[in-house]
This record gives structure tokens, sequence and C-alpha cells, in this order.
């Protein structure tokens, strides 16, 4: 496996764990990054000695989101101009759902707007008891993006997932575990004891029956999924260019609450 500036990747015994690796911006995402995790389903996918993926992040946090001079930049631009980048932005984070083999997100703290998105694209999430997540988009004034209306109502159902994407609310591992966002809350201390555990008893099971069985679990979802980046894209897009995203970014940066005006 390649030595990754931005993702620290280890292999043991068919169980490959990746770390997102920038602790001191609690591993908000960058296209960098974002092109390190693309590699590794690139070479995985290649691997056959390769059985299950267990994602997380260093340090504090899973992962919180874009990073925000990123973020800050965004209102800044058109709404056409702001169409493509988002959902190629997406797709390097999302080849995660292109792996053949099981994908465990190991949630140890803050995984925040497009952050949580990616712990949603693994198969199965197992969270810290004291971990914050949800989708706090419309919080910051902009539109869900990174597949996040796709994913969060296909594990907990419309209903819910409507609650999660409207509030933009954050929920601690055992919350989320109670609405059915997470499979299991654990300790902090035992977290990664418990995604290794999982993914042991996934990796001793014949690994062309679990990769032929989660193909048949997402049968016919990419064109799906496209559809979905593409309006999420389009609809991120235009909230990019209104008063209430920079309102909402400004309001992020100075740590107040926003004030939404509709415009």
């Amino acid at each position: 496996m390649a030595t990754y500036e931005h993702i620290l990747v280890d292999q043991q015994d068919g169980i490959v764990t990746l770390t997102f690796n920038h602790p001191e911006n609690l591993n908000a995402m960058t296209a960098a990054m974002g092109d390190e995790v693309t590699d590794v389903v690139r070479t995985l996918n290649q691997d056959h000695s390769a059985r299950v993926l267990i994602l997380t992040g260093a340090g504090r946090a899973f992962c919180a989101g874009g990073a925000k001079g990123t973020l800050q930049s965004r209102t800044t631009g058109g709404g056409s101009g702001n169409s493509e980048p988002p959902k190629a932005f997406y797709q390097r984070y999302l080849s995660v759902r292109q792996l053949e083999i099981p994908t465990i997100a190991a949630i140890n703290g803050p995984a925040v707007g497009a952050g949580f998105c990616v712990a949603l694209a693994c198969d199965m999430r197992i969270a810290a008891a004291n971990a914050r997540m949800g989708l706090n988009f419309v919080r910051l004034g902009i539109h869900p993006g990174m597949a996040g209306t796709f994913t969060t109502p296909r594990i907990v159902g419309l209903a819910k997932a409507c609650e999660v994407i409207f509030t933009g609310k954050l929920y601690t591992g055992e919350e989320a575990f109670a609405m059915g966002l997470v499979n299991r809350v654990v300790p902090l201390e035992k977290l990664m004891d418990e995604a290794g555990a999982l993914a042991r008893e996934i990796a001793s099971n014949a690994p062309v029956a679990v990769r032929l069985a989660k193909r048949a679990l997402y049968r016919g979802e990419a064109d799906l999924l496209d559809a979905a980046l593409e309006v999420e894209s389009e609809y991120q897009a235009h909230t990019w260019t209104t008063e209430d995203a920079k309102e909402g970014i400004t309001a992020m940066t100075e740590k107040r609450a926003p004030k939404f005006r509709g415009v």
C-alpha cells in the first residue's frame, strides 16, 4: 500500500483501516485528501486479500466536513460556476461506495455535514457514545450535499431523514443509535475494538460470497446515486448564491446563531 500525505492506511489480516489524518483541523475535507481516498479504493478493488475496510479519523474528530476556508470561498462564486465542483468533490469521497468489500465507519468524534455523509456512505457505522454527528447544512444556509439526501432516507426511512435534514441537529452517539443512524454505540475507549471485532467476524466468512452479497444489496443504486448528486449539486449551487449562505458561514465563523431572512 502506498504512503499518503493526508490519510493513514493500515492493512492486517485482510482488514484495512483508513484514517483521515489532519487532526489539527478536525480532519476537514480537502480535494487532496479525497484524491487519496479514491486511490485507496482503486487499489483495494484490485486486492483480493482485502476483506473489510474500517474508516475513522485521527485525533478527537471523525471529520468536520468541508474546510472552513473552502466554505467561505463558495459564497463568492456564481451559481453555474459552483455546480460542477461540488459534484466532483463529492465523488472523491463517495468512492467508498464503489468498494467491493464491506465498509465500517468508526465514528470517534465530531462527524458533521459532509463528514457525516461519508460515514452514511459506508455500509455500517459504529459510534462513540460521546461523538456528535449530523447534517448541519441548513443551519449554514446551504442545501445538503455529499449524497446526504440519498443515503439518509435509505438508512432511517423518510420521516426520520426529514427530521435529520430539516433540523440540521447534531446527535450524540446514543441519540444516533436510537434513530437508527448508526448500528452500534460504545464508549470511546472501546470503539476501535468493537469495529475490529465486527470486521474480523465479517472477514472470517467466504470473501467471494460476501462481495457478491454486497453487490446484490446495492444492485441498481449507482444510477440513482448519480442522479441524486446532480440534484444536490444544482440545488447547493443555488443556495451558495443566497444571502442566507453568506450569513450562515459568517455566523459559524463568529460562533453565533445565524439570522436567516430567506433571501
